[in-house]
């Protein structure tokens, strides 16, 4: 009932329209685009605030005639006596701002550091990226840059950058670039005939790329104890399971010796494998006295660890 009184007491307020106008953000009010005058503040105010929708594009223009703007007036005032003066229609221009590519590629480029972490990463772009306009705000254009989430690979990345205004997307420039990722990992140091056994002295450790794709780990030099090659492996290569058959050395059921360390600290317990495995391999085991279930790394047949940090 209040607000329907002070809106019952708001008269004689002018809108004079002109020929053409620029509007800042996404959104227009009257007040971008009319001069409003009245005697009363608090009624004009009312009025420069109504909402006439979207503002153009960059590059384009939008023309609101005055019957437009007197009809939203009276749906979002009713009651108020107001007037619309002046031109009978008005061409409204949007303000733009550059962003320079190199503000956008500079966004892509520290979500990609973050998403791949490490010294051993180099990351590229690919191409140029343009200039892009976009509406002024009441304050500058922002930008999110977003890197899906996933295993940690070399290869060609695309990264989606978002610009928005006045906290609104308002458009997504993508970006591509060369990423290349290098792990510290153990390969043959000299090549390896098929059905020749592998041992840990015929691996070395040397910084290789990671590729993209990858569907299985590579086995560390730990895991090949007593494996045998599949297939012909030449020197630098890296063995992954499917390379070589790794025999079983520890079934179901058997007891075991677990050893347990502890910084400085180690003990030993006696253990039933509940899983069967190969050198390397992490299995559960459950302690004999306790029964409490653990998961440890099999060392030889009779011997699993589990270091505690």
């Amino acid at each position: 009932m209040i607000i329907e009184l002070l809106l019952a007491s708001i008269s004689g307020v002018t809108v004079t329209l002109p020929v053409q106008a620029k509007v800042r953000g996404t959104e227009i009010e009257l007040r971008e685009i009319a001069t409003v005058t009245g005697a009363d503040a608090a009624e004009v105010a009312l009025v420069e605030a109504v909402e006439l929708g979207y503002a153009p594009a960059p590059g384009y223009s939008r023309v609101l005639v005055a019957e437009r703007i007197r009809e939203r007036l009276r749906q979002r005032l009713p009651g108020v006596e107001f007037e619309v003066v002046g031109e009978r229609a008005c061409r409204i221009w949007p303000e733009v701002v550059e962003v320079p590519g190199a503000e956008l590629r500079d966004a892509a480029r520290r979500e990609l550091e973050k998403a791949f972490a490490g010294p051993a990463t180099t990351i590229t772009a690919q191409g140029e990226i343009p200039t892009v306009q976009v509406p002024a705000g009441t304050a500058a254009p922002n930008y999110v840059a977003r890197v899906r989430k996933g295993e940690r690979a070399s290869g060609a990345v695309s990264v989606p950058v978002e610009v928005h205004v006045e906290g609104v997307r308002y458009r997504t420039v993508w970006t591509t670039w060369k990423v290349e990722v290098f792990e510290d990992r153990s390969v043959l140091a000299r090549p390896v005939r098929a059905g020749q056994e592998l041992s840990p002295g015929m691996f070395v450790n040397k910084r290789v790329r990671v590729p993209a794709g990858r569907k299985v780990m590579p086995l560390d030099r730990s895991m090949v104890i007593g494996a045998i090659a599949k297939r012909d492996l030449s020197q630098g290569e890296l063995v992954t399971q499917l390379d070589v058959h790794r025999p079983t050395i520890v079934t179901l059921g058997e007891p075991l010796t677990l050893r347990v360390t502890k910084g400085p600290i180690t003990a030993q317990i006696t253990v039933q494998a509940l899983e069967s495995g190969s050198v390397g391999d992490r299995i559960r085991v459950r302690a004999a006295e306790t029964g409490r279930e653990l998961v440890a790394t099999v060392r030889n047949r009779d011997l699993c660890e589990l270091e505690l940090h």
